[in-house]
């Protein structure tokens, strides 16, 4: 074998390697690119059951339903005699007012249910119309409720589906509520 051919073979399988390395490197980037897609792409949840279906995974924002399911169910924790608070949706604060509310309530033999009419959004807070219904044997009264409510933000849970926490729950007169709105 003569040295230019031995010497224009090796530079035939240089070309064909830096092909060979190019093309490789092109569909590793590729594939790459396609892996961090699918990784960033929301999971399939299935329910499984008599039919199995797939669902939709909770986003991490809250919508204006879910925030207004939320205070119903949060509200009606703190306050309804009849309702034993679940674990995650008050704060501790909370949950001892609770506690010392339905404590002077039970001494007095009287029980108290809350009615939400409707639930604006002030700023970071929201105001919620109320009316507090307090029973007291067969005599019930009802009684214009304005409250006040401060939500947290936490993560999602089994025992908290919605990813919310009431921290405070201030009593309000209309007045004041009303010309927070306006400023």
């Amino acid at each position: 074998m003569k040295y230019t051919d031995a010497w224009a073979n090796v530079v035939a399988q240089n070309l064909n390697l830096k092909i060979v390395s190019i093309v490789f490197g092109a569909l590793s980037l590729v594939l790459g690119m396609i892996t961090l897609r699918l990784t960033f792409r929301d999971s399939i949840i299935i329910e499984r059951g008599c039919y199995s279906k797939t669902l939709l995974p909770a986003k991490e924002d809250h919508t204006k339903d879910e925030i207004e399911a939320f205070l119903k169910e949060s509200l009606s924790q703190r306050f309804n005699s009849d309702v034993q608070p679940v674990d995650g949706l008050l704060s501790p604060d909370e949950l001892r007012l609770r506690n010392l509310e339905q404590k002077e309530f039970d001494s007095r033999k009287m029980t108290q249910k809350i009615v939400i009419n409707k639930i604006i959004e002030i700023q970071d807070v929201f105001k919620v119309e109320a009316d507090r219904v307090i029973s007291v044997g067969e005599v019930r009264s009802a009684f214009k409720f304005p409250l006040l409510v401060k939500l947290e933000s936490k993560a999602r849970s089994y025992s908290n589906p919605y990813g919310l926490l009431v921290t405070t729950i201030k009593t309000v007169d209309d007045k004041l509520t009303d010309e927070k709105a306006k400023k």
